[in-house]
Formats: C-alpha cells, structure tokens, sequence
C-alpha cells in the first residue's frame, strides 16, 4: 500500500492579501513559515521514503520545512501546481468581482456551471494530478509519500477519488494552509483517511 500525504503549502502573503496565486506566486508568510515548522514536528516519526511538490514556490518552501533534517531528495512536479487561473492570477478577489463577478461566483459557488475560458479546466487539473499519484505509486507501491500541493488541486483529487460530482467540488472541509490529507492507494483502489487535518495548528 502507497501512503499518501498530502499538504497543502503554509499561508502565503498573497494569501493574507486575498490575492489570486494560480500559478503565479509568493513567498510565505510568518504564519505560513510558523505553521510549516509546526506540521514538520507533528509528521517526525512518519517514515517517508519519497518527497514530491508542486513546482511552485510556496510549495518548494513549505516541503523544505518538513524534510529539514531528513534524507529525502524532493522531486518537483509540474503537474501538482494549482490551477491556472489566466487572468485572475496576481489580481485580489474584490479586482475580480468588479470585473467578471459573475463567472468568480459560479467558480466558487457553482463549479459545474463554470466554463473555464481563460482559466484551467476543473477536469484538467484533476487528470495531471491523478496521473502524477498513480505514478508515484508504482514507484513507492509499499511507501508512505509526502506531497505538498495545493487547496484546488488537493479538491479535485479528493473528488475523483470519491467519485462525486464536479458540483461537490467545494464539499466540506475546507483545506486550509499545512493541513494533511491522507489517502491511501493498493492495487488499483484508492481509499480517503483523512480530509484537511489540522492537529498541529490546535
């Protein structure tokens, strides 16, 4: 059985400034370095073999906090970057709203309705992601895996896996910064342990 950890990266200054990242960037914040430390000391005695991010930035941080003072070599992967959001990207949510209110509101509210035109695809980001994890997995079949990834990502992994509708995208719980969903893969199965743990941040 491949263990799969799954973090979503510490709160970014953009983050604390409501301002779109996608794929597009910006550093952690102090929060964000606080709680990364925070998850690294709480994941200590988790034997990881492998260590994947997102090649973005404020994933990059995020998994060096956790794999500081272990012998892991990170491996950076495109395909676990968050969704693109085109034009969206480095603008804040109330720029957004004033321009394209309607189409932020089916992104957030109403996924199923949204038509991604400028941005990337809900189904997009769930094919790179599912496809880099069952990689993983013939690589680390007997392994637990650390991933740091982000919030849209981890949603619509999560979502694949249980098979739901695009409109349960947003289902509670919300994945916050630094918390850990668990899945786990055998043969061909996929099972969901936990959803957005947050224990190191109570």
């Amino acid at each position: 059985m491949t263990i799969f950890y799954l973090v979503r990266h510490g709160e970014t200054v953009w983050n604390k400034e409501h301002r779109l990242q996608g794929w597009l960037d910006s550093p952690l914040s102090e929060k964000g370095v606080l709680h990364a430390k925070k998850l690294a000391e709480h994941l200590k005695t988790i034997p990881f073999t492998a260590a994947y991010c997102s090649s973005s930035g404020r994933a990059q941080e995020t998994m060096r906090y956790l794999t500081a003072g272990r012998q892991l070599t990170i491996q950076q992967e495109d395909d676990l970057r968050e969704i693109n959001l085109g034009d969206w990207q480095g603008k804040t949510v109330e720029e957004i709203l004033a321009k394209n209110r309607l189409d932020y509101e089916l992104y957030t509210n109403y996924p199923a309705q949204f038509i991604a035109t400028h941005t990337e695809s809900f189904g997009a980001v769930t094919e790179r992601a599912m496809y880099t994890l069952k990689n993983i997995a013939q690589k680390y079949p007997h392994d637990h895996v650390l991933i740091v990834s982000h919030a849209v990502t981890i949603k619509c992994i999560l979502n694949a896996i249980l098979g739901r509708a695009i409109d349960q995208l947003w289902t509670a719980p919300y994945i916050e910064g630094t918390s850990v969903t668990i899945i786990e893969r055998l043969n061909e199965s996929w099972h969901v342990k936990e959803i957005g743990s947050t224990p190191h941040l109570q």
